[in-house]
C-alpha cells in the first residue's frame, strides 16, 4: 500500500491520520513566537472584561475565562488567537505544498483556508469537550477537514488531543453548553456518545494531525508545569458559503476565506 492509499484508508475508517515531523524544530518556534509577539503588542490588561479583542485587521484574541493562578506574562492569560493564517508565517505555512496536497486528496484542488486558530493550553487551565467542528462551521459544502500543527509536545499531562476513531460517520450531533464555570466562550459539548474507545494524540512538535470535521474530539486540563502549544487549520472547498446570514454573522469575527490552491493542483503564494 503506497503512503496515499495509505491515507485514504485511515481517513475513511478512522476519520483521521498523522504527518510526523513535517516541520522543523526552527519553524514551530517561529511561529509561536509570531503570534505570541501580537499578543504582547496587545495585551489583555488593556481589555480588562472583554472575552474577545482584536488585534489588528485579523487576529481576534479570546482570553481565558479563569486564568491559572500561574499567569503572568500577556499569553498566559489567552486561551485562543484566530485568523493567524491571513497574514506572516501562518499564512505561508496554510499554501504550504506538503499540507494542501494532503487535503486536495480529500477535498479536490479547489481549496480555501477559512479559519486557523492558535491555541495555548497554559499550566492549570481545563480542556474543551467532545464535539464536532462542522457543528460550529454551519457551511453548506460538508466536510471540511482540519489540520493541527503541534508547536510543543502535546502529552498526557500537558492537556493533549484525544479522538474518538470512526466518529466521523455521525451526522452532526447534538452540542449543549459546557456547563462547567471556567468554560470559555462558545464551549459546547456532546454527551450522548460512548467514548471508550477514544484514543490519545501524543505528537512531537512539528507533527502534523488531518481530520475530518465530523470528527469527536476533545481535550484534557493541563496538569502539567508548562504550555503546550497548536496550530490548527481549517480548509474548505473553495465556493463554500455559510447557510445563513445568521451563520455568516456569527462567523464573521473567526473566518477569513483565503484561497490556497485551484485546478491543476497549482497552489497559490
Amino acid at each position: 500500500m503506497d503512503e496515499v492509499e495509505a491515507r485514504r484508508k485511515a481517513w475513511n475508517e478512522q476519520g483521521f491520520f498523522y504527518a510526523r515531523g513535517l516541520l522543523s524544530p526552527a519553524e514551530t518556534q517561529a511561529l509561536e513566537a509570531e503570534v505570541i509577539q501580537k499578543i504582547r503588542d496587545n495585551p489583555p490588561a488593556e481589555h480588562p472584561g472583554e472575552t474577545i479583542y482584536f488585534a489588528g485587521p485579523n487576529y481576534a484574541i479570546f482570553p481565558e475565562k479563569e486564568a491559572s493562578g500561574q499567569a503572568e506574562a500577556p499569553e498566559d492569560f489567552i486561551s485562543k488567537v484566530f485568523n493567524c493564517h491571513a497574514e506572516g508565517l501562518a499564512l505561508t505555512l496554510a499554501r504550504r505544498k506538503e499540507i494542501v496536497a494532503r487535503v486536495a486528496e480529500i477535498l479536490g484542488p479547489d481549496l480555501d483556508c477559512f479559519q486557523s486558530q492558535f491555541i495555548l493550553k497554559n499550566p492549570g487551565v481545563i480542556g474543551q469537550p467532545w464535539h464536532q467542528d462542522s457543528y460550529y462551521f454551519r457551511l453548506d459544502r460538508q466536510p471540511q477537514v482540519g489540520v493541527w500543527v503541534a508547536l510543543s509536545a502535546a502529552t498526557l499531562d500537558n492537556g493533549c488531543l484525544w479522538v474518538l476513531p470512526g466518529s466521523h460517520d455521525n451526522d452532526i450531533l447534538e452540542h449543549v453548553p459546557d456547563r462547567r464555570p471556567a468554560a470559555n466562550r462558545g464551549y459546547l459539548e456532546v454527551v450522548s456518545e460512548d467514548d471508550s474507545a477514544r484514543i490519545p494524540c501524543l505528537m512531537e512538535p512539528g507533527d502534523v494531525l488531518f481530520f475530518h470535521s465530523y470528527l469527536l474530539h476533545m481535550s484534557t486540563d493541563n496538569v502539567a508545569d508548562h504550555r503546550r502549544t497548536a496550530l490548527v487549520y481549517h480548509y474548505g472547498r473553495a465556493g463554500t458559503q455559510p447557510v445563513s446570514e445568521q451563520a455568516a454573522r456569527a462567523l464573521a469575527h473567526v473566518n477569513r476565506w483565503i484561497p490556497v490552491a485551484r485546478s491543476r493542483g497549482e497552489v497559490l503564494v
